[in-house]
């Protein structure tokens, strides 16, 4: 068996985490305009916050939709300790600006449910965004910037999105 490798003891990394939020069989994605990408809500974890309430909250600020994680199946339920739930993925991200001395991201991605149907067309919190559904993502394309600029979406961000639509359409939340 081969051994995993280490974490590279020279790299920074922050834990971030990711809400793909899903209503009405479409996904949200938000500009990011310091990154120039369309990216699903999140955020660094805060202090003393587990992954899953960090999800939960950059969702709320982003979108300002209060959303559910989807669990996933055969989720282990017990009486104690506590189980969160798992992301769907764990991303190891490299971030490389100007502004920032290298360092990674290690962004725990979970699938949630908006509590309400979202209305398309309002605003949200964080500014341009978009609803998009799993035909749109089947394939690569790209979305325009708020600038009119045509940008590809990233294929993680398309594939994680097509599994969070197929992940809402068939899971049961945390409260069921």
């Amino acid at each position: 068996m081969a051994e995993l490798p280490g974490p590279p003891t020279e790299v920074e990394r922050h834990h971030t985490a990711t809400a793909y939020v899903v209503s009405n069989s479409h996904t949200l994605l938000l500009w990011h305009g310091r990154l120039r990408m369309w990216l699903p809500p999140g955020g660094h974890c805060e202090p003393n916050e587990d992954p899953v309430q960090a999800a939960l909250r950059e969702a709320e600020e982003e979108s300002g939709l209060t959303v559910e994680v989807i669990a996933p199946p055969n989720m282990l339920v017990c009486d104690g300790p506590e189980v969160l739930p798992p992301p769907a993925v764990i991303l190891i991200e490299d971030i490389v600006r100007d502004d920032q001395p290298f360092h990674q991201h290690i962004d725990h991605v979970y699938f949630t449910r908006s509590s309400v149907r979202a209305n398309f067309d309002a605003p949200v919190p964080h500014g341009p965004h978009l609803w998009v559904d799993a035909a749109m993502l089947e394939s690569p394309f790209s979305l325009p910037a708020p600038d009119g600029t045509l940008v590809p979406v990233a294929e993680d961000v398309r594939l994680l999105g097509i599994r969070a639509i197929a992940a809402a359409a068939a899971g049961e939340s945390l409260r069921a």
